[in-house]
């Protein structure tokens, strides 16, 4: 299955004919610089969707006296969900904005085999209209209906809003039919969704449905697996169990809490199903619908499994997942990621991992957490993250000290050297421009040139226009700080460094740290002993 990608870069005419020592300027000649941008939402054949694209705006830009400077490609990502960000797509509206791309190649027009490629919600619209309208030389070309735009009348941004709100309607219209299906087939009682563990998957041959039959081989371990949980056994000894029995997740992991917890109090266990948090429903008799599948267990004994568990599945519809649909909903989605970051105070917490070897020779490799003083421990730790295993712990100033040098060593020799890239920003003259044709216009209308109205209608636009262009400044500088954080790398930088700067640092440098057990008949309150600590390095920037 394809993953999603996205990229932009020159198109390789252009590549070619600079690598062969030619001009920007010979190769262009007088041809009119411009872009192209392709998009496909589910790649089954390794790009060469895109491809084809890129393809055809090179013979449409052609035939218009263009030259296609760069390509913007999102692969196998979607147009239509405003939650999923399209990074080459907001790459080529910065580009198109500053009128030129990052190497300083001039472009003023795009390129698309057909506008559902580029734009299907009104906001995305809107970002590309305003950055083709920057100034007079925008062109926007669609090569399926062989038409080139008039992006800077009236008419056309009504025609682009109108054309992009019936493709968000029609989005809308497709997840609701969606949604409709999925009910539908669940009042019906039918089988559906991926495989779920204990269960047989699709088989044409015998026209079996997934989820119909039961696996004779994980039927077994599941069925086992919930009497443990209606014993009242521990989480953590079910964890055990099922990594004992041989099998993964059906994603290929080792089994953990949160996965076990969802398996074993999952509706589908007793035939029932519940969506978006409600149990389904006869409408007839009001009734749990029974779907056409095997089970592992009966309705009572789902409901002793979710009084045990409620997080993910309940009567009440208050679960997990409904809370968190109904906070981004409220507040949008957040980057915990980047929340949990700015605030960790261990240096190695991600990288630290447990270097414990079992009987069979299998390492543990658990990611290791920092864990403040307790008992008689006084001194914060590192400790092993497996429950299965937690075998191995650290004096955590004792493990940062030894790595901390070994990475500014290895930082000195990689990045001292390092010019950082002080490039200014290459959209600069498009907002230069726009200043001043906002002083000029404030000009004209203190003199009585522009009515209040021409004034007003201008000034709004030109505002937005003004905003935009800097916002995609402060990035670019941003994205250039993040780039030169290590250039000049000394060691009187890493003492300015923060926390959150040394582990940003360090990661760059190590893939992990391996954190082994002390030998067997060593003391634990022997001298610490460096040795016991292996790094493992990044290939060499």
């Amino acid at each position: 299955m394809a993953k999603a990608s996205s990229k932009w870069q020159l198109h390789p005419d252009l590549q070619r004919a600079l690598a062969e020592g030619g001009t920007f300027e010979e190769w262009l000649g007088d041809r009119r610089p411009c872009c192209s941008y392709a998009r496909i939402t589910q790649d089954r054949r390794n790009e060469v969707g895109v491809g084809r694209q890129h393809r055809n705006c090179d013979e449409f830009a052609a035939q218009h006296g263009c030259a296609v400077v760069y390509r913007y490609t999102d692969n196998h990502i979607t147009a239509a969900d405003p939650d999923i960000e399209r990074p080459a797509f907001l790459r080529m509206v910065r580009d198109l904005r500053a009128r030129r791309v990052e190497e300083g190649h001039p472009v003023h027009g795009l390129f698309v085999v057909e506008e559902e490629r580029v734009v299907r919600l009104p906001e995305d619209y809107l970002k590309l209209h305003r950055a083709l309208t920057v100034d007079n030389r925008g062109l926007y070309a669609v090569t399926d209906t062989k038409t080139v735009l008039d992006v800077h009348s009236d008419g056309e941004m009504i025609r682009g809003l109108l054309n992009s709100a019936m493709g968000e309607r029609e989005v809308v219209k497709v997840k609701r039919r969606v949604r409709r299906n999925v009910r539908d087939q669940a009042v019906e009682g039918a089988p559906t969704g991926p495989r779920r563990f204990g269960w047989l998957g699709a088989d044409k041959k015998s026209g079996r449905r997934v989820n119909e039959k039961l696996d004779p081989e994980e039927s077994p371990v599941l069925r086992k697996a919930l009497e443990m949980g209606l014993a009242g056994k521990h989480w953590s000894s079910i964890v055990e169990f099922l990594d004992g029995s041989g099998f993964l997740t059906n994603r290929g992991n080792r089994w953990s809490t949160t996965p076990v917890q969802y398996m074993l109090t999952n509706p589908a266990l007793c035939g029932y199903r519940v969506i978006s948090g409600e149990l389904v429903r006869d409408p007839k008799t009001g009734e749990p619908v029974v779907g056409e599948w095997e089970t592992i267990c009966t309705p009572t004994e789902w409901l002793k499994m979710i009084s045990r568990c409620s997080v993910w599945f309940n009567l009440d519809g208050d679960t997990a997942s409904t809370r968190y649909r109904e906070k981004v909903r409220r507040e949008g989605k957040k980057d915990y990621r980047a929340l949990a970051e700015a605030t960790r105070r261990f240096f190695l917490t991600n990288l630290a991992r447990c270097g414990y070897v079992d009987d069979e020779g299998n390492r543990c490799y658990a990611k290791m957490k920092g864990s403040p003083p307790s008992g008689t421990n006084k001194q914060d730790r590192y400790r092993c993250g497996d429950t299965r295993c937690n075998k191995v712990s650290r004096r955590a100033d004792y493990v940062d000290k030894a790595i901390e040098e070994l990475v500014i060593l290895v930082l000195e020799r990689q990045f001292s050297a390092l010019v950082p890239d002080e490039r200014t920003w290459y959209g600069e003259e498009t907002l230069t421009a726009l200043l001043a044709k906002r002083d000029e216009y404030k000009r004209l209308h203190k003199d009585g040139t522009l009515s209040v109205a021409e004034y007003l209608e201008f000034r709004d636009e030109n505002e937005r226009q003004i905003s935009e262009s800097q916002k995609d400044r402060d990035e670019f500088y941003a994205e250039q700080a993040a780039k030169n954080f290590l250039a000049g790398f000394t060691r009187e930088k890493w003492k300015d460094f923060d926390m959150r700067q040394r582990r940003q640092a360090a990661a760059t440098v190590l893939q992990a740290v391996i954190i082994h057990p002390i030998p067997a008949g060593r003391s634990r309150s022997a001298e610490f002993d460096p040795d016991l600590l292996e790094p493992v390095f990044r290939a060499p920037y």
